[in-house]
């Protein structure tokens, strides 16, 4: 299975939280631990599509640094947004497991599902 096909079906199975209790902290923890997979993915998609797009050199550093990356070479990139999720992924959250799984569901499924739609491969 591709990377792409990796994202799409993991951004499904995130997807699903939607319909989930997120009262429940059991629930709560398996869409961070979801989520964090998906990021993972999401960056190693933006490393193939940059180094696919001649910015090979960018491909390479840290998380930060291909969000940068990827933030200067695609406009549907929102840099603050990308950023507030590697902080979630990285466990940063301050406001506790549930508000994490709330804003996950809440807000980046969505910016998950942009990155599906804009960096869809050509077949």
């Amino acid at each position: 299975m591709d990377t792409y096909d990796a994202f799409t079906k993991h951004l499904a199975l995130l997807s699903q939280g939607q319909e989930k209790d997120l009262t429940d902290i059991f629930i709560c923890h398996g869409i961070v631990h979801i989520f964090m997979e998906q990021f993972d993915l999401a960056q190693q998609l933006f490393c193939q599509c940059l180094r696919r797009d001649g910015k090979g050199i960018s491909a390479m550093g840290s998380a930060k640094e291909i969000i940068m990356a990827a933030y200067e070479e695609y406009l549907f990139v929102d840099e603050d947004q990308w950023l507030r999720m590697l902080r979630d992924r990285n466990g940063q959250y301050e406001d506790g497991v549930s508000q994490c799984a709330a804003r996950i569901i809440q807000q980046y499924t969505a910016v998950f599902a942009v990155l599906a739609k804009e960096l869809k491969p050509a077949k």
